[in-house]
């Protein structure tokens, strides 16, 4: 239930949900218009694209130390937005536009509340249909060097296990990234465990891009992708220190989400 899959394609639910919030605004805005309450329905892009702006911009704020650049912070593959000052822009902007345009002061708050309200109740659905993540499985993987570790081994502390192949392009992208956090004190342990792939093909993708040696798991069977029913590649479970999956990420991270998921296992 975290993302749609549709073939090839892994969709997240949220860009979803928005484009179905702003078809049902759209239609509002056009029943508003045949009553007489003016036509609010050029206004709703907008408003929408400043909300998106906003979260970005207030995301990109709160983690600027951890983007490199500023083309980073308008890489949006990573999924940072700030969802309080998303709303809180959409909601201001809304009122001030329809206190300003007395042609609109009906139809364009009944028009985007529409659409809020189907974004809403959308994410609700989801939360309510989302199936209780199995706790980390007991399984025992091995290294590149044929070294088995126990799954086990990782409770006790918040970890973060990030599961990828190298056919894969955003696990490629990410890879680095997760490499240098493992050999940092970032607050969790950080574990990247390759799905479906022999150790000959992992270490020669390591030695061919030189990203060194470091600890890597290997999964043949991709046992941890069914177990969490991770619609794709590369997923990223953020696990606490009871062993519970708090998060899960489809895609790529980036420095800043990284850091915003063990952020949140420390609370």
């Amino acid at each position: 239930m975290d993302a749609l899959r549709l073939g090839p394609l892994v969709l997240p639910w949220t860009p979803l949900l928005l484009v179905l919030g702003y078809a049902v605004a759209v239609w509002a805005a056009g029943l508003a218009q045949k009553s007489g309450r003016g036509n609010a329905e050029p206004l709703l892009l907008p408003l929408l694209v400043l909300a998106l702006v906003a979260a970005r911009a207030g995301f990109v704020a709160r983690h600027r130390a951890d983007y490199s650049s500023v083309l980073a912070m308008l890489d949006i593959r990573d999924r940072g937005f700030d969802p309080w000052v998303g709303w809180a822009t959409g909601v201001v902007a809304v009122g001030l536009v329809a206190w300003r345009r007395s042609a609109l002061r009906i139809s364009l708050p009944l028009s985007a509340g529409a659409g809020a309200a189907i974004v809403l109740a959308g994410f609700g659905a989801l939360a309510l249909l989302q199936p209780p993540r199995p706790p980390l499985p007991d399984l025992t993987l091995q290294t590149l060097q044929g070294r088995p570790v126990a799954l086990a081994s990782l409770r006790g502390q918040p970890a973060v296990v990030n599961l990828w192949a190298t056919w894969c392009p955003p696990c490629r992208r990410e890879l680095p990234l997760l490499i240098r956090a493992a050999q940092q004190q970032t607050g969790a342990r950080i574990v990247l465990i390759n799905e479906g792939e022999p150790a000959s093909r992992v270490a020669a993708y390591l030695a061919s891009e030189r990203l060194g040696q470091p600890e890597i798991l290997l999964d043949p069977d991709s046992r941890l992708l069914s177990a969490y029913r991770s619609p794709g590649l590369p997923t990223t479970l953020f696990i606490g220190a009871d062993g519970q999956v708090k998060q899960l990420h489809i895609g790529e991270l980036s420095a800043a989400t990284l850091q915003q998921g063990v952020a949140a296992l420390r609370r």
